[in-house]
């Protein structure tokens, strides 16, 4: 994964969209949706430091944002929007992939 800080501030509420990664306190987030048709839309965050998926899903990105900057604001860490380009390998059948196969 590579990480390019932006340069332009953010109001903190703007950076809690679906697709925007961001890091906080030294751990990269990626803000997500889940679908389940004609049932409902829930919001997340998924940690791509550890990758692990956040423990709590939302209901609109207000939510979300309102209580993870909450639960943040006594740290002194910055809320940060970052240019992430991540590459996912993976191989359907379980297999072990080979890079240097033609």
């Amino acid at each position: 994964m590579k990480i390019e800080y932006k340069n332009k501030n953010y109001e903190k509420k703007d950076i809690f969209q679906v697709g925007n990664v961001f890091e906080h306190d030294g751990a990269i987030y990626l803000v997500s949706r889940n679908v389940t048709p004609g049932e409902c839309t829930k919001y997340f965050l998924v940690n791509l430091k550890y990758a692990a998926l956040g423990s709590k899903m939302y209901e609109s990105l207000d939510e979300l944002a309102q209580a993870r900057i909450s639960v943040w604001s006594d740290s002194k860490a910055e809320i940060k929007l970052v240019k992430a380009k991540l590459i996912v390998d993976y191989k359907l059948d379980g297999g072990a992939e080979d890079e240097d196969a033609k």
